[in-house]
């Protein structure tokens, strides 16, 4: 797969004079499959955006955020995109030498996903339901702090342990109540459950906690030994998801050429929700496209701490971010 998807990451475009004679090769490494909510990255390259940054670029597949993490720490890729919790307990855990450069996700893309005929409609009516999630799971690693906010006592709740590509299998066929995920896979798993007459219902982790998810990131050697290089590839980015903003059906045609299989609808409506989690926020509102706000990192370090039992007074999380590499707005 990896290998399909760099041969469609490189597109021919105008470039800058500046860097017309030797572009830097450059490898984006995400979290998953690239379905719709990944449209922005291949929009930029069709647009020409990277190019015109001085940039071939070529886009991977990735195998859940941590693993993301600790390649782009290892160098097998110069800019990765994962939760940023993944980030923070990395670096805190294991030392890992990375940081986050820009907002991908201005809001948590955390959610739970219920059939509609479930009759759950409250974080509340899952005592006594099954719910099922992926092992290191950043939905699992947050949600016992979203279910002690809304008055849920989690040992009503039976855990059921289960890999993501089984979540909406298992949703639909009513093996269990509700399954983990992020709020892109919707339409997915809406999708699968109208073939049976049925719909299915999101719980928002937004509703309850307001911290950032996707972010932009890279090795400290890579920002430390090839700044200017950052500030390109961040600016394109930039450049890219507010294109996905204002033009979605030609961002989509974007990814749609580059992946095969994408679902018209679902994908597309996955896009859709992506740029929701991007710029339907407060912070997304109030500052530059990209930008970290301080206030909104230190309280999702303060909540990952809590939600996984670390000392948060002892690290600053100005740590888990790098400055100044952004466009001014």
């Amino acid at each position: 797969m990896a290998a399909g998807l760099g041969a469609a990451g490189l597109v021919t475009g105008p470039g800058r004079a500046a860097h017309a004679q030797a572009r830097d090769a450059v490898k984006l490494l995400l979290d998953w499959l690239p379905t719709g909510d990944y449209a922005a990255y291949y929009a930029g390259l069709a647009q020409g955006f990277f190019r015109e940054a001085g940039i071939d670029l070529t886009i991977e597949r990735g195998f859940g955020g941590a693993d993301t993490v600790t390649k782009i720490a290892t160098g097998v890729a110069e800019f990765g995109i994962a939760d940023i919790g993944s980030l923070m307990a990395g670096r805190v855990r294991t030392q890992v030498p990375v940081k986050a450069i820009a907002s991908i996700y201005t809001r948590p893309p955390h959610s739970l996903f219920v059939l509609a005929a479930s009759g759950i409609r409250s974080f509340k009516d899952l005592e006594g339901k099954k719910l099922a999630g992926a092992p290191g799971s950043s939905v699992r690693v947050f949600l016992p702090l979203v279910l002690a906010r809304n008055n849920v006592d989690i040992a009503k709740i039976e855990m059921i342990q289960s890999e993501p590509a089984t979540m909406g299998p298992l949703l639909v066929s009513g093996q269990v109540n509700a399954v983990m995920g992020f709020l892109p896979n919707l339409p997915r798993f809406n999708g699968m459950a109208r073939q049976q007459g049925g719909a299915v219902n999101a719980l928002e982790f937004a509703d309850t906690l307001q911290i950032y998810g996707n972010v932009l990131f890279a090795s400290e050697a890579t920002i430390a030994g090839k700044a200017d290089l950052v500030r390109r590839f961040a600016a394109a980015l930039v450049r890219s998801l507010e294109f996905t903003r204002d033009n979605a059906r030609t961002a989509f045609a974007a990814i749609q050429a580059a992946v095969p299989g994408l679902n018209p609808e679902g994908d597309f409506a996955a896009m859709e929700i992506a740029t929701k989690l991007m710029f339907d926020s407060e912070v997304a509102r109030r500052l530059p496209t990209g930008s970290l706000d301080a206030a909104q990192v230190k309280r999702t370090w303060e909540l990952l701490a809590e939600a996984q039992s670390l000392p948060a007074a002892a690290t600053d999380p100005e740590v888990f971010v790098a400055r100044g590499l952004l466009p001014r707005g």
